[in-house]
């Protein structure tokens, strides 16, 4: 009988001690839910402002058409496909088409003579962006006029 009376405090001990666990965890959630949730909408404008910011200096965006290069490697033959597209400043979509061919054969001599280790790896991207740009903007006698490359597509085979 006395082991009746021992037992009936652990067990309402217990049961204390579960139920504060359960209201400490509905608590946490409660608290941890409601401190995210503002956060997310506090943070809401703030990322349409950007994108509403970034929308108006964006400039005129031209895809150009995919190219396709043997990699300058003497003992395997390697390819390059990549597609990219400029974002526009000074220069005209029109201006751009006019001179088309003089840019595919400069970025076309640009890409074949790279290796296949300076297409290698995300750190050399920036590069070669940097490049293009550069180049591209030469072709176009406008330092100015193209104001950046994004990739779209870049496969090396």
């Amino acid at each position: 009988m006395s082991d009746d009376i021992d037992s009936a405090p652990k067990k309402k001990r217990l049961l204390i001690i579960a139920i504060a666990a359960a209201a400490i965890v509905v608590i946490g959630g409660g608290v941890a839910f409601a401190m995210l949730k503002g956060k997310s909408a506090a943070a809401a404008p703030a990322t349409d402002e950007v994108s509403k910011v970034s929308a108006e200096k964006l400039g005129q965006v031209v895809a150009l058409e995919g190219f396709i290069v043997n990699l300058n490697e003497s003992r395997s033959t390697r390819y390059l496909k990549t597609t990219f597209s400029v974002e526009l400043d000074e220069t005209k979509d029109a201006e751009l088409k006019e001179r088309k061919d003089v840019v595919r054969d400069t970025v076309i001599t640009y890409l074949s003579g790279l290796t296949t280790d300076d297409v290698r790896g995300s750190e050399t991207k920036p590069l070669i962006r940097d490049d293009l740009l550069r180049l591209i903007n030469e072709a176009l006698g406008n330092p100015k006029g193209v104001r950046s490359v994004r990739f779209t597509e870049f496969v090396v085979q």
